[in-house]
């Protein structure tokens, strides 16, 4: 399945950088749209919650253009990334964890060269 998805990064005051925390994804063919915060704690994971139940509640499929509305409108401590266009096998959610795991390693290797 295609799938397209950006990675939500907050600022981190310790670390002076942007960390990974969440990541949205879309699934262009059906409309669907879905979201994986491991904090569901943070004010992130709520935003991108009303969001959701946004659509839910009014039966409707996200339109084509939805992750470059959204990528935008990151909090004021906030940023999103690219927005990344992948084939997959994987279900959405072992996508999104996968998928998040791999940004935060990065940034962590990155960090540490």
């Amino acid at each position: 399945m295609r799938l397209r998805y950006f990675i939500d990064s907050r600022y981190d005051e310790k670390a002076e950088r942007f960390l990974p925390i969440g990541i949205w994804i879309h699934n262009p063919v059906d409309g669907s749209v879905d979201f994986y915060y491991p904090n569901q704690e943070s004010s992130e994971y709520w935003d991108v919650m009303f969001v959701i139940n946004r659509l839910a509640e009014s039966d409707l499929k996200a339109p084509p253009d939805f992750l470059e509305f959204h990528q935008g409108r990151a909090g004021y401590r906030g940023m999103r990334s690219a927005i990344f266009e992948v084939e997959t096998e994987l279900g959405y959610d072992e996508f999104m964890k996968r998928t998040l795991q791999e940004f935060i390693e990065r940034e962590s290797h990155a960090t540490a060269d």
